[in-house]
């Protein structure tokens, strides 16, 4: 029966060109190369190669037979792969979200659940999200909608509301008491943190016009905020990890826009394993 081995030494000897400097790159002596590839004859019962003095090159049947060996390589190869990365996610949780809040609670409240998994996080684009839950790069993801798909359960759970915070010497920061609209902040050069998720795209509809001073590090950003005039923005759900920032005021944002309502979604599939993260969501309905 023909090997696995004799199909990887036949296209390497292909890639190399001589039985010495394939023999060299599969860590093995030319002498044993050599059998490996009379084996392969035997069990194929066909020439595979041109032998002269000194040189063994390829023949025609060799050619068709690297081929086929390329291709049981490449399957052999992609089942690997497949069954590995069933496997990871059969010891994983991944945790997609729109927003960096829900993986702030929810990944230390998965690895108290489910103490034998690996939980990883991230944030992504909504679309993204959905194609990886579709596909099992996530377990979990976190929206701002229900998506309304028959082969997914979802579940609304707390809200998150954004709010403008100023030093108290900022125009805006009189309106502590009323609340205001974003286009009023229109033009404004404002201080934002990277990995904000779908707050971004909030941002960018509502103030076109306002140029975004993005920080990625998280303690230059924070610096910033507290030496700077420049608005910033934090949610309820940032004040109650972090708590607010120095002396700012926060400001109350009147666009519908600036409240969501977390939605946590997984595959229906997967819903009895995670019953019990879902039944202790904040605020679910």
């Amino acid at each position: 029966m023909v090997e696995l081995t004799q199909l990887q030494h036949l296209a390497a000897f292909q890639k190399h060109g001589t039985l010495s400097q394939a023999a060299e790159a599969l860590h093995i002596s030319q002498p044993a190369l050599s059998r490996s590839m009379q084996k392969l004859e035997e069990e194929l019962q066909v020439p595979l190669f041109e032998r002269q003095k000194n040189k063994i090159r390829l023949n025609h049947n060799g050619q068709l037979a690297v081929e086929h060996a390329r291709r049981i390589l490449e399957s052999v190869q992609d089942m690997a792969e497949q069954v590995q990365a069933a496997d990871r996610r059969s010891r994983t949780i991944s945790l997609g979200s729109c927003v960096p809040a829900p993986t702030w609670a929810a990944g230390p409240a998965l690895s108290n659940l489910y103490p034998g998994m690996t939980i990883s996080s991230e944030i992504q684009d909504i679309p993204k999200l959905l194609e990886g839950l579709r596909s099992g790069l996530y377990q979990i993801i976190v929206l701002p909608y229900d998506p309304e798909d028959s082969e997914l359960y979802c579940q609304a759970a707390n809200r998150e509301t954004l709010y403008l915070t100023l030093p108290p010497s900022h125009p805006f920061a009189k309106k502590a008491d009323t609340g205001m609209y974003l286009e009023e902040l229109d033009g404004e050069t404002v201080l934002l943190y990277s990995t904000i998720g779908f707050w971004h795209s909030i941002h960018v509809k509502l103030m076109p016009h306002s140029r975004f001073l993005i920080q990625h590090d998280r303690a230059t950003f924070t610096e910033l905020v507290n030496t700077t005039m420049l608005p910033s923005f934090m949610t309820n759900e940032s004040i109650r990890y972090f708590g607010k920032k120095n002396d700012r005021v926060l400001v109350p944002l009147l666009n519908p826009e600036t409240t969501i309502r977390f939605h946590y979604i997984c595959k229906k599939s997967d819903y009895p394993r995670l019953k019990a993260f879902f039944e202790q969501l904040p605020g679910k309905e």
